[in-house]
């Protein structure tokens, strides 16, 4: 999960020391937006250093503006800059360990078992087998941290003021939700993200640029944001209701989707993985499933103990 970072928190007051000296040339603002559009871990700094500095006014005999306007060289007045804001109580970075204070909640979807979570806001989120997310709510942002697995969300209107964006953050990047039914999937090595209603916006952390999903569409998050060429259906997921369904798939893959929600150990020998497999297949109930693929398919199952199962080849 990226933070805001002392060296990120310092160039914002760079930044913030350099227009307030009134020394900015037109390439300075220029690079500015740049630097604002990189990350959007630079413009959260950037916004949380303006609301500080706007209580500045009632410092006595303005001492808060008479530092931030003397031109007296860059690192001098940055210097200022820090001291000021140790004025303030107990400083910048004081300030922002207290906004985010906030403790999380935790939810995990324990093997075998969705769970369905309806938030403070009215915000509905169903956790696939397996999956964890964190949750905390502040001034700010709504904001859902996804630590494994797969989360479908509903969002709810913000009833706080100012509005709060509804916001999914991975290891890979942010998505917004603009108001919206999504769910995210977090893997090794990117984030999947599709669009059942309106549109969400991704945010790499790497700092490349974001893009807008559209209903209908989905799209990943790695090193750069990236709209996927096959749009899924855009009518909700089947496994947040209990089902697979699946057209001419591999045998494999729908063994892996069963196997979190099956006690023990399932798996699928090669040969076996390889079979096209078309039909409803329930979550809910992995035993009923596996009767139902035998049924239909080559395959047998074969046990040993309780809790190893494979199926395999007639």
């Amino acid at each position: 999960m990226a933070t805001l970072t002392p060296a990120i928190l310092r160039q914002a007051a760079e930044w913030h020391v350099l227009f307030s000296a009134g020394e900015a040339s037109d390439g300075d603002r220029a690079a500015w937006q740049q630097w604002r559009a990189a990350n959007p871990l630079h413009e959260q700094a950037w916004q949380q250093l303006a609301s500080l500095t706007d209580r500045l006014q009632p410092l006595p005999a303005g001492l808060g503006r008479q530092l931030l306007q003397q031109r007296q060289g860059r690192r001098r007045t940055l210097r200022q800059c820090v001291l000021l804001l140790g004025c303030l109580g107990a400083g910048w970075q004081g300030w922002l360990r207290l906004q985010h204070s906030v403790v999380p909640q935790s939810f995990h979807a324990a093997a075998g078992r969705r769970q369905r979570v309806t938030l403070a806001d009215g915000s509905q989120l169903v956790l696939r087998a397996g999956a964890r997310v964190q949750v905390s709510y502040d001034q700010q942002r709504r904001l859902i941290r996804l630590l494994e697995g797969e989360v479908a969300i509903t969002t709810a209107s913000d009833p706080h003021t100012p509005y709060r964006p509804l916001q999914v953050e991975t290891r890979h990047g942010q998505v917004t939700a603009l108001g919206t039914r999504f769910t995210v999937a977090l893997a090794a090595d990117r984030t999947r993200v599709a669009v059942q209603q309106h549109a969400v916006r991704l945010q790499p952390w790497s700092g490349a640029a974001g893009l807008i999903l559209q209903a209908g569409e989905h799209g990943e998050l790695g090193e750069e944001a990236q709209r996927l060429p096959l749009a899924p259906d855009a009518a909700t997921p089947d496994w947040v209701s209990g089902r697979i369904v699946v057209v001419n798939a591999r045998l494999g893959d729908v063994v892996r989707q069963l196997a979190p929600h099956y006690p023990g150990a399932l798996l699928c020998d090669q040969q076996a993985a390889a079979l096209p497999v078309s039909g409803a297949f329930s979550e809910d109930n992995p035993q009923a499933s596996l009767q139902a693929i035998t049924a239909t398919l080559p395959v047998k199952i074969v046990r040993r103990g309780p809790l190893w199962t494979l199926l395999t080849l007639r």
